[in-house]
Parts: structure tokens; sequence; C-alpha cells
């Protein structure tokens, strides 16, 4: 059994929201907008591997009683660590800058603003 739309019994109001808009796009354009948008999506989430490293090469050396090994003294050791240590927190800022300048970049409304070329 159908269910008329002008029964009041079931329904009370038919709305209907089928108007669209109609974007007209070549293949190539729409595929160099999404690789833009890929990139600053990799960029804007890229701080996770350098706080990782960073957070990890700190507990190593907070933790950590160097010696000789390898025949490299225990002060190259600590060296090694400092600057690497230094390096990933480099790297960090360096990720949380382009998060930070690409937030508004990486939203959906952006994306489609883009692609509609408004």
């Amino acid at each position: 059994m159908a269910i008329n739309p002008t029964d009041s019994t079931f329904i009370y109001q038919v709305c209907s929201n089928t108007k669209t808009d109609f974007i007209e796009i070549t293949g190539d354009k729409l595929e160099i907008i999404l690789m833009k948008y890929l990139k600053d999506l990799k960029d804007s989430s890229g701080w996770l591997t350098p706080l990782s490293l960073f957070l990890a090469i700190l507990i190593a050396l907070l933790t950590s009683s160097f010696k000789d090994f390898l025949t490299i003294s225990k002060d190259i050791w600590l060296a090694v660590f400092y600057l690497s240590l230094f390096i990933s927190f480099v790297w960090l800022l360096y990720k949380v800058y382009l998060n930070i300048k690409n937030k508004k970049k990486i939203k959906i409304d952006f994306l489609i603003k883009t692609i509609k070329n408004n």
C-alpha cells in the first residue's frame, strides 16, 4: 500500500530540497585543485611524527646514562642525541607552522569554493 503525500494522517508537510548548484570544470583543473588540497591536508597533519620523535629523544636523554659504545665516546653520543633533539624540535615547529598556515585551506567549504572558482 503506497502512502499518499496529501494524506494528513501520516504527513504534516512535504518539503522539497532538490535545487543544487551545477559546477562545470575540466578534469585536469579538478585534478590540480585536488592535488593542492591533498598536499595542504598532508602538511596540516604532519606534526605528529616530529612530535613523537622529539618526545622519544627527550625521554631517552632524560633517562639514559651514556657510555662508550662502538669506539665512540659517551660525549659524542650525548652530542648526537642533543643535535637530534634540536633538529626534531625545529622540524616540529615547521610542521606546526604549516598546520596553522593551512588551517583554512583544509576545510571542505574552501575546497568547494576553489572548485567553483569563487
